[in-house]
């Protein structure tokens, strides 16, 4: 709620934000630790924030040498991985006030909204510098900005050329190859609920149904779901008596069942990153997404997207535009699948 408020607001807020952040008075406070140095902002959701330490990692660096300001939907993720974070949408007054003229380089990876623009630079000491995306409505506040797709490139592609860029480090290629898998599958298929929550990605229980029929093929397979979802989960278990079992663990648990599945089965979102991160296999349904910017990168990976609607896909910056057509992308139990 918090931060769709803001999202709204945005483009009337910024500019204002970053010319207080900018010229408010700082303490010169003095900067000891390693992760006093780097600040990586980091709003939106787990898929962006999952791509950014992949993007990391494949540039040989570690995330858990940066501090990460997030969402709070996006804690989990940090606190699987270890990540030094603060979340600016839990106390904010304090949180902004521990990030004042805090860090030597602050690296603003949000695409579009000007406010995160704002947080950098508050954060950033008297003599710091903060990079960002030129498409961030903040971008000419930054000391320094990098050219970014919104369209096609893969976000992994777009987060590492970011970072090269602020790090001083060679640009990587923009080739998107596949991950390999960091543990060898030992654990059944699983599938993922996700999306129920957008209307572009609400598919019924039927199309559930379908589609999983045609995917298991007589596989034994787990059925996860977050908890506002475990009700429809259980529904569709109950729909295959003897092969699907509920997955009911927390997050941390659903890493690891997911870091050691034969194949997972889900819609584009969270569980799709995190079967990246893990380089799993992944059959991935896409309806309003950018399949190229994040499809699986999981060796084997599969999507399946109607090539048939020249709307499609319609998502710009990670936002969904009213949809005139019926959501007409939902529609897939006849598309044939391809390689991601």
């Amino acid at each position: 709620m918090q931060t769709s408020f803001l999202k709204g607001l945005d483009a009337a807020l910024y500019s204002g934000a970053c010319f207080l952040a900018a010229t408010w008075p700082k303490p010169h406070r003095a900067h000891s630790g390693k992760n006093d140095e780097k600040l990586v902002v980091r709003p939106g959701g787990l898929g962006d924030f999952i791509c950014a330490d992949i993007a990391l990692q494949e540039l040989a660096l570690d995330a858990r040498d940066f501090t990460w300001l997030i969402e709070r939907r996006s804690q989990p993720w940090a606190r699987f991985r270890g990540l030094p974070h603060l979340c600016y949408d839990e106390n904010p007054l304090e949180t902004l006030a521990q990030l004042r003229d805090r860090y030597s380089l602050v690296i603003n990876t949000e695409q579009l909204f000007g406010l995160a623009g704002a947080c950098a630079l508050l954060s950033r000491s008297n003599e710091g510098r903060v990079v960002s995306f030129d498409t961030n409505r903040a971008s000419e506040w930054s000391d320094a900005a990098v050219d970014y797709d919104w369209r096609d490139r893969h976000e992994t592609v777009e987060f590492a050329r970011l970072f090269a860029d602020a790090l001083d480090l060679p640009e990587p290629t923009a080739m998107r190859l596949p991950r390999p898998r960091l543990y060898p599958p030992s654990a059944p298929p699983l599938v993922a609920i996700a999306g129920r929550q957008s209307p572009s990605r609400r598919l019924s229980l039927d199309a559930w149904t379908a589609l999983v029929s045609k995917w298991h093929a007589k596989r034994a397979f787990l059925v996860a779901a977050a908890p506002e979802d475990a009700e429809f989960a259980a529904q569709l278990s109950s729909r295959f008596e003897g092969l699907a079992t509920r997955f009911t663990g927390g997050f941390e648990e659903l890493c690891e069942q997911i870091a050691r599945s034969e194949e997972i089965f889900t819609m584009d979102g969270g569980a799709v990153h995190i079967a990246s991160y893990f380089g799993v296999s992944t059959f991935a349904l896409f309806t309003s997404g950018r399949d190229r910017k994040w499809h699986p990168l999981g060796e084997g990976s599969r999507i399946l997207r109607r090539h048939d609607l020249k709307c499609q896909p319609c998502t710009k910056f990670g936002q969904v535009p009213p949809c005139p057509y019926g959501y007409a992308c939902l529609k897939l139990e006849d598309v044939e699948t391809v390689k991601a």
